[in-house]
């Protein structure tokens, strides 16, 4: 294995930093008694590891965007998409654009069979939904993202609160599919869905600019 220290141009054999003096030129000034060329060349390698310490230790802001821009995106595609794909058999998630169109696609599905429609979303699909709040929360974004990553949640739990209220509707259904009692549920879940998709066209557009602002 390598040495370490050789990224940081200090350890493993090589040579000081800096075109400092040589050990026989230490040697000879030591016995000359003469000691400054030591301390100079000393303090010229101090300063260029200290140099090169400090700009790892600074990071990279646009590294920063970017990390967090990934995970985000990628927390959504494997909850909230796969969510949708889930709940929404053969339906081509880019064809849904309003708040009635999701909604329309939620009831004629739950419409046909709703307590076996309500069965199938609580035990295939949820848990996809209600691991995505979590995982956002233990992320540790920039400080002028953490408004937005709070809307985020905020629709994701909005979502959550409107699909088990509408799973519990759908539980009750005996007699057939009620509109009139789902209606309030559905229109949560439109609101959480549509809050979500706004919230995180707001992040990514914010991630954008501060890392082509960078450029």
């Amino acid at each position: 294995m390598s040495d370490p220290n050789l990224n940081l141009g200090v350890g493993g054999g090589q040579p000081p930093l800096g075109g400092g003096p040589s050990l026989q030129d230490e040697e000879a000034a030591l016995k000359k008694g003469n000691t400054l060329p030591l301390v100079l060349g000393l303090v010229a390698a101090l300063a260029v590891v200290i140099g090169i310490a400090a700009v790892l230790l600074s990071g990279d802001d646009t590294e920063q965007y970017s990390v967090i821009g990934r995970q985000i995106n990628g927390m959504k595609q494997e909850h909230f998409d796969s969510f949708w794909g889930c709940a929404l058999p053969n339906q081509p998630l880019e064809t849904l654009r309003t708040n009635q169109d999701l909604s329309a696609a939620i009831t004629k599905r739950a419409s046909r069979s709703p307590t076996r429609y309500g069965e199938h979303v609580r035990t295939k699909c949820l848990v996809k939904l209600t691991e995505h709040g979590p995982e956002l929360r233990q992320l540790i974004p920039p400080e002028d993202l953490t408004t937005q990553l709070d809307a985020l949640q905020t629709a994701i739990t909005e979502l959550n609160d409107g699909w088990n209220g509408y799973l519990d509707q759908l539980d009750h259904s005996q007699e057939g599919y009620d509109e009139d009692a789902a209606a309030p549920h559905i229109s949560k879940i439109a609101k959480g869905w549509y809050d979500y998709r706004n919230a995180h066209g707001e992040l990514n557009d914010t991630i954008r600019e501060r890392i082509h602002g960078a450029e």
